[in-house]
């Protein structure tokens, strides 16, 4: 089985999916686009707390799509950096392998970990993933939108969950938009913002969550791949 891991670099992007992107904002081609077991499309949204100073940590989008034997994922947000601070940009496999399976059950109120992970259609993954391409080139372009790349992580998330909904309701959406009705934002600091977001979204939409044994079985193969190495890369440094 071949893995591949794309959002590393935006030329291999647009291989892989220009013409499919050139379609993709048409609602039309989403009511008329027709499920296959061949291929499937996720879309993840994933956090965690604790890791940076003010408790904090990572928070991203991350994308699967299953072909066949084959397996492309992953993901772009906020992450830690080789020191352990917040970053911008493309998520290290090392961060985002942690959500290819669901977080380990807590108290959902107390819990370190979030993530909602949905089927989608073609056309609403196309949308994200262009989403995510447009943010990459914002970085590599030193062009982001914000001096405080978290105002730029708040906006990422919030245009991908928006592409979600489009055409039709995906998913039971929370306004994160500052008004008055927006808890989320009267009551977090923005590095923050993303995870208490995601964490509504998963309540919201429960229902929608894909288990871990409802996703293709190469993607199962992935992950035990993923955990696989890493605990040989673990070893070895010790």
């Amino acid at each position: 089985m071949q893995t591949k891991m794309f959002l590393r670099s935006l030329a291999l992007l647009t291989c892989l999916h220009t013409s499919a992107l050139l379609g993709a904002e048409s609602c039309e081609a989403e009511a008329n686009w027709k499920a296959s077991d061949a291929e499937q499309h996720f879309v993840v949204l994933a956090g965690r707390t604790g890791v940076f100073y003010e408790r904090s940590g990572p928070t991203f989008v991350m994308l699967i799509r299953a072909v066949g034997d084959e397996v492309d994922f992953g993901a772009f947000g906020i992450h830690a950096d080789v020191n352990g601070h917040p970053a911008f940009g493309a998520v290290p496999a090392s961060e985002y392998e942690a959500f290819l399976s669901e977080p380990a059950a807590r108290n959902q109120e107390k819990s370190s970990a979030v993530m909602l992970r949905l089927e989608v259609s073609g056309p609403q993954y196309e949308r994200v993933l262009r989403v995510l391409r447009t943010w990459e080139r914002r970085v590599a372009e030193r062009a982001l939108l914000y001096p405080d790349f978290a105002l730029d992580n708040i906006l990422l998330v919030r245009q991908a969950t928006e592409e979600l909904n489009r055409c039709r309701q995906a998913l039971v959406p929370y306004e994160l938009d500052w008004g008055l009705d927006d808890a989320i934002s009267e009551h977090h600091i923005a590095l923050r913002i993303p995870f208490e977001y995601f964490k509504e979204l998963k309540l919201r939409n429960v229902a929608r969550h894909v288990q871990d044994a409802a996703m293709p079985a190469q993607l199962r193969m992935a992950r035990l791949t993923a955990q696989r190495d890493a605990k040989a890369s673990a070893t070895e440094e010790e």
